[in-house]
């Protein structure tokens, strides 16, 4: 079968589907839109950051794939006895560490769909300041946002496509093709090292969080991206360099704001499992739109279908004593378990959780302990074990003790919400599935060539200065 070629390089780009912008937006069909004559004012060019927004919530990115790829591969979920061979099609390799260079599941739907993303949110960047109408806060505003979803999508492809940042000592090993503007159908892009990878991710995000509170508008809710949301990200991205005071940094000023708490004890299953933000929530992904069954149809709580794809492993389950309350956010699904953060009611999906508060807790726990201020490490690490269970003792540890616990409790509290491979990676660590039936590498040694996935071959024959990923042909 001949491969659709890839929009960013391949083919000539659009500023985005109308299709995707009039789902989004519920816009008659036939009411095309060009690309000129969307971008002529403000209201245009709202409608294409919400096409922006709209791609973050595809199945090839975080409405499905970023999230059970991370889950599949890192041993926390695996395939169900009632999976259907097209899912089990679909996600074999994923599962067994066995991407090729011709592979047209996972790995090649993600860099299609990524570099599409930074298609959507270069357009916003270059349009808005010409576009008529606004004020320069509401253009800022924008600006902010896409910036945001464009720093998003980079971090996530050097995620997937390139090693991690620790593994040279300057970071200058090949990274991903850093798409700054939107390219020209003929270009030949090389591959930015990954230093350079993150530098620019950084300056995206810190220019976001300028943007954003600058704006002086007024915050949307937390299904939009913030300067807080923007901050969030940054602290992660710091934390993946390795860069503990600027992690420490970026988590304090989000753990200060007066917007965000953590939810108590007492009402943890309750509003994890709920639809709408909790205050808790940096950012949560707008799934509401989509009339399908997603993440809940492959480990969560399903609508109008009789059984789940996969099920929740019990490398995970067996994580938690008996009073953690987060064993609440687990349940039974036709002999299957699986997780009530993802729920489908009335055909509509659960809204996607994008940043949390316990994240940053959690980032500056391990980045406190990597400085020694064990103090501080352990103090963050108390606060959500006992969030979790009021009886937790304290955690008086130290050195890679009190990180090793730091990780393990950051497994728990993001279980399922696409984090915990991609941890793996950055720490160097090796990749242990015992409650595990896949057919091949249950278990990889760091350094595997297998931690990166392949740049599609499509890319390689069409891009004379595109080089490939160790190990695959």
């Amino acid at each position: 079968m001949m491969r659709k070629k890839l929009p960013i390089i391949l083919s000539l780009l659009m500023l985005l589907s109308a299709t995707s912008c009039e789902e989004f937006l519920n816009r008659d069909p036939e009411d095309k839109i060009s690309n000129d004559g969307l971008f002529k004012d403000m209201t245009g060019v709202k409608y294409a950051l919400a096409g922006a927004y709209n791609s973050l919530a595809d199945n090839d990115y975080y409405r499905k794939n970023m999230i059970l790829n991370a889950g599949l591969k890192g041993g926390n979920i695996k395939f169900s006895s009632n999976i259907v061979e097209m899912y089990m099609d679909r996600y074999r390799d994923t599962y067994n560490f066995n991407h090729s260079a011709n592979d047209e599941r996972t790995a090649y739907y993600f860099y299609r769909h990524l570099y599409e993303v930074l298609n959507m949110a270069n357009n916003v960047i270059s349009n808005t300041p010409d576009a008529k109408g606004g004020t320069p806060a509401e253009k800022d505003h924008v600006l902010g946002e896409a910036r945001t979803i464009r720093a998003l999508a980079h971090f996530d492809l050097v995620r997937l496509f390139a090693r991690r940042y620790a593994h040279t000592n300057n970071a200058s090993h090949p990274g991903i093709v850093v798409v700054k503007q939107t390219p020209d159908v003929f270009d030949q892009p090389e591959r930015s090292d990954v230093y350079e990878t993150y530098r620019f991710i950084i300056q995206d995000l810190k220019q976001a969080v300028d943007l954003l509170e600058n704006s002086q508008s007024k915050d949307k809710d937390r299904l939009w991206i913030s300067s807080a949301t923007a901050k969030a990200i940054l602290a992660r991205v710091y934390l993946y360099k390795e860069d503990w005071n600027n992690a420490i940094k970026m988590a304090t000023q989000v753990i200060q704001n007066n917007k965000y708490e953590l939810v108590p004890h007492g009402q943890y299953a309750e509003k994890l499992t709920q639809n709408k933000p909790s205050q808790e929530d940096i950012w949560k992904l707008d799934n509401s739109y989509e009339l399908a069954e997603a993440l809940s149809k492959f480990i969560g709580v399903p609508g109008n279908v009789d059984k789940t794809q996969m099920s929740v492993s019990k490398d995970l389950l067996s994580l938690y004593d008996e009073k953690d309350v987060r064993r609440e956010l687990f349940t039974t699904f036709e002999n299957d378990t699986v997780t009530r953060k993802y729920q489908a009611e009335n055909n509509i999906e659960s809204n996607i959780p994008m940043i949390r508060l316990a994240e940053m807790y959690l980032i500056r726990a391990e980045a406190s302990a990597r400085i020694g201020d064990q103090i501080q490490a352990r103090s963050d690490l108390d606060k959500i074990r006992k969030r979790a269970n009021p009886d937790a003792p304290f955690p008086n540890l130290s050195g890679q003790e009190l990180i090793d616990q730091i990780i393990i409790e950051k497994r728990k509290e993001l279980a399922l919400e696409g984090h915990y491979f991609y941890e793996l990676k950055r720490l160097g660590r090796d990749v242990t599935r015992n409650d595990c039936n896949a057919k091949l590498n249950q278990n990889i040694s760091y350094p595997n060539y297998r931690y990166v996935m392949p740049i599609p071959k499509d890319e390689i024959d069409y891009n004379k200065n595109m080089i490939q990923n160790e190990g695959y042909k």
